[in-house]
Parts: structure tokens; C-alpha cells; sequence
């Protein structure tokens, strides 16, 4: 008998999950802005599809906390809005998560975990957030691994406590500038 092939053969998405995936991307870009309504209707004409898969999709942005659902019922949802207590504490689960993946990036389960939290953290601080994170984050991987360092792994935990410190500061700048 043969092993299946399960790995070589990749799924397609389903019209749900590239809804949810196009409808992410505009929240986390804020062209739907934390707060904002999210008609079902209007959207499933935008895109031409059913209100089905809009449905679908909103549902998964809901489990993923970027949408918020009030009632039950998918007519009635905005995009969600988090407090600065709320950031605060998204921030310690980051941190946390990103030790955890630091010390055991074998683990696939974190990474997915890892990138939920720090959607959260994009949406409430916007796109300029998310790029200069992305970027810092390059920067903090680069640090930790350069040529003279005699322990690597003490290093790039330096290098990772730095990052901590740069995005703490930059999501308190950000929280003080909001309106």
C-alpha cells in the first residue's frame, strides 16, 4: 500500500475563507476602521456573492476578535474597537507568546495563535503599526543572529526584550495621540 499524499496536494480555499482573508486585510488596512458597521447585504453585492459566505466569513473574523456581533445575528456587526486596558493586555499575551515561540518554534499551533493576538493589536493601532512592527521585528531577528556573539540564544533574547521595549513605547505614543 501506498503512504497518501495528503501533504503534496494543496486545498483550495473555500469562498468563505477568501472573503474572510480580503475582509481582513481591509481591517487590518483600516478601510474598515475599528468601529465601523459591516453590512452583510451590501457586502455579498459588492462582492457579488450570496449572503452566505459573507455570513461565514464574518463568523470567522468574530472567532478571530476582529469582528464584533451583537445579538447573534451577522446584520448587525461592526469591526471591533479595544480600549487601551484591553491593548495593555494584548500586548502581555504577545509577549508571552513570542518567548514561547522564540523558545520552541517547532510548535505550529503557536505561530497561528501568535499571528490572532497580533491582528488585534494591528487593528487597534493601524496600518503605520503594522509596518513599523514588521519592520522591527525584522530588524530584532537580524540582531539575534550576527556574527561575534558568543551565545546565540542569549542574544537573540536580548534582542527580543529590545523589541518588546520599541512596541511598548510606540503602542503608548499611539494610545496618547488617539482622539
Amino acid at each position: 500500500m501506498c503512504a497518501p499524499m495528503t501533504d503534496s496536494i494543496p486545498r483550495p480555499k473555500a469562498l468563505f475563507e477568501s472573503i474572510a482573508d480580503a475582509l481582513r486585510t481591509r481591517i487590518l488596512n483600516h478601510e474598515l476602521p475599528p468601529g465601523s458597521a459591516i453590512d452583510e447585504t451590501l457586502l455579498a453585492r459588492e462582492l457579488e456573492v450570496s449572503r452566505t459566505p459573507v455570513r461565514e466569513a464574518i463568523k470567522v473574523l468574530t472567532r478571530d476578535g476582529l469582528v464584533t456581533v451583537a445579538h447573534r445575528k451577522t446584520k448587525h456587526c461592526t469591526v471591533t474597537e479595544f480600549t487601551a486596558f484591553e491593548l495593555a493586555e494584548l500586548l502581555k499575551i504577545t509577549e508571552h507568546l513570542e518567548v514561547f515561540h522564540h523558545d520552541w518554534d517547532a510548535n505550529p499551533f503557536v505561530q497561528d495563535l501568535l499571528q490572532r493576538v497580533t491582528d488585534k493589536l494591528y487593528l487597534a493601532l493601524g496600518p503605520s503599526f503594522l509596518m513599523a512592527d514588521i519592520d522591527a521585528k525584522q530588524a530584532q531577528k537580524g540582531e539575534g543572529r550576527g556574527p561575534g556573539h558568543d551565545r546565540p540564544g542569549q542574544s537573540s533574547r536580548q534582542a527580543l526584550a529590545d523589541y518588546f521595549v520599541w512596541r511598548r513605547l510606540e503602542v503608548a505614543k499611539r494610545v496618547m495621540q488617539a482622539p
